[in-house]
């Protein structure tokens, strides 16, 4: 019998055309997707990749403030130790963001929390502006925690957010989106890291300080978009608000079914407590999806895809790529893993999660062997001619095996949707202790140097 039902569930299931015309049924629904995403994972990929092209630069000013201050030239070793500092502190700041981001979006909600988030990094882009004028590089290390903190919540805030206000059959493409907005936060961040854009001496700190510009472009959208409705009904009570923003995210059609489903949700979970990570890890009725999420989260951080990213300049170098050719190679990088996150957009519905995890997690095992041997042939063998090449050609399809991990982030949410929730005044629409973990990991684990 449920072989049969769920037969005929994957048959109902549309095409994915059908998919794309259910999605340009609601407008409003893209519009989140664009504004939510340029003030949330977009910031956070963007930090991310944007610290490579300036690091000579930040470096030189890091030598020319204690040669200013204090009469004294620094080292090699004492600049790179100053610089790791600088890269590194925005994951404290993004493991302070996740860590108060459950709070906040339930006292405050997931519209409002997005946008008070958005000062953090207007203040951190004004300390990036004024650095080099200042001639202090401790400016940039405030605004790199301020960017973690608002990397962290942004990071927890907006796949909530944006989940809530899709239609049921859409959240899993939609929620793809998230890793997408933060493929192309990377990639700008390199693109605009050239040198004949921001990459520059002179403009370098605008370069640092465009996550302003994307925060002040969320903070005058924003208001125009609608509050979660679930946030709206299972937190604010307020029934009438629920279906009149369903009917702004939706169309204006009877939302009445979508309304009775979350009610029901919340009864089922009046009489359920919070629970701690240790219940969760000793709760036998969850143990699979807990191990789920270990086998699938783990190699996703030990891969060392941050040094793709923080360090590109210095691997692409070692490989024997010329020094004016390092940040078109490392924008390669960029281009594959957006290009890979847009094709799972596309397809995760037809071909599903499970497959394009297995694929992505092939992908970086055929691709770190392929770099091994690429290393061996360029030490021992000496190709130093066609070793640049095979390596570019290993960390481009690295990354883009790494850009299914999407699909991960996705899994996550749904196996813990519902379960373990810390909200102070409900159970309801919070990160789970297994989620708000896994996140507060993610931006430690991309922050950290190798």
């Amino acid at each position: 019998m449920i072989t049969n039902d769920c037969r005929h569930d994957k048959d109902q299931t549309p095409a994915m055309p059908q998919y794309f015309t259910l999605l340009l049924e609601c407008p409003l629904v893209i519009a989140a997707i664009f504004v939510t995403g340029i003030g949330g994972t977009f910031q956070y990929g963007f930090c991310i990749s944007v610290m490579t092209s300036p690091s000579d630069f930040i470096k030189e000013l890091v030598n020319k403030t204690c040669l200013h201050r204090y009469g004294v030239s620094l080292d090699k070793s004492q600049v790179s130790l100053i610089w790791s500092f600088t890269v590194s502190i925005f994951c404290l700041g993004g493991l302070l963001g996740t860590l108060v981001a459950g709070p906040l979006v339930t006292k405050f909600g997931r519209k409002p929390c997005l946008l008070l988030n958005n000062l953090l990094a207007i203040i951190g882009a004004v300390l990036m502006l004024v650095s080099q004028t200042a001639m202090s590089f401790e400016m940039i290390m405030v605004g790199r925690f301020l960017y973690g903190i608002n990397s962290g919540v942004s990071l927890s805030v907006h796949p909530i957010y944006i989940i809530e206000c899709t239609p049921k059959r859409l959240r899993a493409m939609v929620g793809v989106t998230i890793a997408s907005c933060m493929s192309f936060g990377k990639f700008s961040g390199q693109l605009l890291g050239i040198s004949e854009l921001l990459g520059t001496e002179e403009r370098w700190p605008w370069l640092l300080g465009f996550n302003g510009f994307a925060a002040l472009l969320q903070l005058f959208t924003l208001p125009f978009l609608p509050e979660s409705p679930r946030f709206l009904l299972l937190d604010k009570g307020d029934r009438q608000a629920c279906e009149k923003a369903l009917r702004r995210l939706w169309g204006n059609k009877d939302h009445s079914m979508e309304v009775e489903e979350m009610l029901q949700e919340k009864a089922a979970l009046e009489n359920v407590r919070s629970h701690s990570v240790m219940e969760l890890i000793c709760d036998q009725s969850v143990r699979w999806q807990l191990i789920t999420i270990i086998f699938t989260f783990t190699p996703l951080q030990l891969c060392g895809i941050n040094a793709v990213y923080f360090y590109s300049f210095e691997v692409f170098g070692a490989a024997g790529i010329q020094e004016h050719q390092l940040r078109y190679a490392a924008l390669g990088t960029g281009l594959c893993e957006l290009a890979t996150s847009i094709g799972c957009f596309m397809t995760i519905e037809n071909i599903g999660k499970k497959v394009l995890l297995f694929r992505g997690y092939l992908g970086m095992s055929a691709t770190l062997i392929l770099l091994t041997i690429t290393l061996y042939l360029q030490l021992f063998i000496l190709l130093r001619r066609t070793s640049p090449g095979c390596h570019t050609a290993a960390w481009s399809s690295f990354s883009s095996s790494f850009s299914f991990s999407p699909v991960d982030r996705l899994e996550r949410q749904l196996l813990f949707r519902g379960r373990y929730l810390l909200s102070r005044s409900n159970q309801l629409d919070t990160p789970s202790p297994a989620l708000s973990t896994g996140q507060a990991c993610l931006c430690w684990g991309w922050s950290s140097p190798p």
